[in-house]
This record gives C-alpha cells, structure tokens and sequence, in this order.
C-alpha cells in the first residue's frame, strides 16, 4: 500500500513539471486562473494541517510538495509577461471565431 502512496506522490510532482517548465522557460501565463491557484494553496495548507495532526508523513510530504509547486506556479505567473507563439496562435483563432 505504501508503495501506491509513493507512486501516487511521483505523479503529483511530474503533474507539475510541464506547467512550472513552461511558466518559467516561455515566461507565459495565458490562460492561467490565479484565482484558482490560490484556491488550491489554501486547500493544500489546510489539507497539509490536518495531516500534520494526524502524523501521516507520506501525505505531509504531497501536501508540502503541493505548497511549494502552487507556489512556485503563482510566482511564475506574476513574473511573466509575453504569450508564447502556440499561444498567441490559438488566441488568435479564439479572437477570428468571435
């Protein structure tokens, strides 16, 4: 069982990568809510303080790798400032559709 934990806590940073990556390389944010990263901050320290009462490590460690992803995530957001081209492509399109 602790295995599927671990496995499911790899997954949860891979999820993370391609996002992070592609805030911090191409410096675009379109199309990110951060409002809703926010909203997912405060689940994950919540969810992070109910671990922490129940000392259960394997979850400690997903929510702090959470926290720190959103984190990273809302930093990154705030510090980009161009659309990407596959970006500016769709919105683009977007704006033709209308």
């Amino acid at each position: 069982m602790e295995m599927i934990g671990w496995a499911g806590t790899a997954l949860v940073i891979v999820a993370y990568l391609p996002q992070i990556q592609h805030l911090l390389v191409e410096k675009c944010a379109w199309g990110i809510s951060v409002l809703t990263w926010v909203i997912w901050l405060i689940a994950s320290t919540l969810l992070l303080l109910y671990c922490l009462l129940r000392r259960d490590f394997m979850f400690m460690i997903v929510q702090t790798i959470n926290i720190i992803a959103i984190l990273t995530t809302i930093i990154a957001v705030r510090r980009s400032n161009r659309i990407c081209p596959v970006h500016r492509g769709l919105s683009q399109v977007g704006a033709v559709n209308e």
